[in-house]
């Protein structure tokens, strides 16, 4: 009987306590995470290594940062080179890079001379004698004598090609000429200026500056077309002449790129060639020389902008900020004509 009354007990409190204690805690779901997106570093500024190696079947045009200069490699699909102005000295070695990491090698098969001035020759004998550039078939230019400009620059760019030692070969450009790159690509020279003569574009040149002379170039890749003329004038001053105005009658259609002539300074680039060229796209190299009125032009005439340098200016209610900023080095590239990217951004080919 105590045994039972015992166990009575036990069991009561058993359940008594069972009663009492506190509930066993649900787990509870972990909470789903948001994607969190991912952010893309900023890309750095491309060093002369990281510029992307020419592929076959590719027409590839590299402008170069050389700040208030001219420095353009333009690689055919077929592969031949042609290297457009080099900059001044302090360039030369930072051009060796670049046509290295773009061709493999420090060798093209052309350099041209657009005219005579140090921005665009200055790089040309340290690049070949100090840096090691091999020009394969022709130096071309638009030839004159050892007094055709005077500029130290210039008799030291004439002397080295005179030297037969040097092993280049000076080919002096006339208005009409082809420059071989292969047959997918066409290279005319619209007008090739004449010292001697005063003349480029069919008009006399009443001007005192080397820029009047620029050789004008236009080419042809498929449906793609190319306007690029150095330091071309379109103004007529006590210094320059206005030959952008005459070249312009000689733009066989719309552009699709344009190299703005003489870095889009305000005296350049005037509504005559813009007219005529209707250019897609307009590059610039450029140095923060004054540029606003040349930009505005541009922009007007529709044009996409891409700048060696970053502008910054205003707009012609002298309120709105306009920003164009640097590329460094601008990459044109293009497979069939059809279309073509610069910096990426891709247009079509009218």
């Amino acid at each position: 009987m105590k045994t039972m009354l015992r166990t009575w007990v036990w069991l009561i409190l058993l359940l008594t306590w069972v009663a009492c204690a506190p509930p066993v805690p649900t787990a509870t779901p972990l909470p789903t995470a948001t994607p969190q997106p991912v952010a893309t570093p900023t890309p750095e500024p491309m060093s002369p290594t990281e510029v992307s190696r020419w592929q076959p079947g590719q027409l590839m045009i590299v402008l170069m940062d050389v700040r208030h200069g001219d420095a353009q490699l333009i690689v055919s699909p077929t592969g031949e080179s042609l290297l457009i102005d080099v900059g001044t000295e302090d360039y030369a070695s930072k051009i060796a890079e670049k046509i290295r990491a773009v061709l493999g090698k420090l060798e093209v098969d052309y350099f041209l001379a657009s005219h005579y001035h140090i921005d665009h020759i200055g790089a040309f004998v340290p690049l070949v004698r100090d840096q090691g550039l091999v020009v394969r078939k022709a130096v071309l230019d638009r030839g004159s004598g050892r007094d055709a400009y005077n500029s130290a620059t210039y008799r030291r760019y004439f002397d080295y090609l005179a030297d037969p030692s040097r092993g280049l070969k000076r080919v002096r450009l006339v208005t009409g000429d082809q420059i071989d790159l292969g047959p997918a690509l066409q290279v005319t020279a619209l007008s090739v200026g004449d010292s001697d003569a005063q003349t480029n574009c069919g008009i006399k040149v009443q001007g005192k500056n080397d820029n009047d002379y620029s050789i004008v170039l236009w080419l042809t890749f498929g449906a793609f077309d190319y306007w690029t003329a150095g330091d071309l004038s379109g103004m007529d001053t006590l210094e320059y002449t206005n030959v952008e105005s005459s070249c312009a009658k000689l733009v066989p259609r719309p552009a699709d790129l344009f190299k703005a002539n003489h870095h889009a300074i305000s005296t350049n680039n005037n509504a005559s060639l813009l007219q005529a060229l209707q250019p897609q796209v307009t590059v610039i190299s450029l140095d923060g020389i004054d540029n606003t009125d040349a930009l505005m032009r541009m922009l007007k005439a529709g044009s996409t902008v891409f700048t060696t340098n970053r502008i910054i200016t205003l707009a012609e209610d002298n309120k709105t900020p306009i920003i164009i900023n640097d590329s460094d080095d601008i990459v044109i590239l293009t497979r069939d004509g059809n279309e073509f990217s610069v910096e990426g951004t891709v247009f079509k080919s009218r």
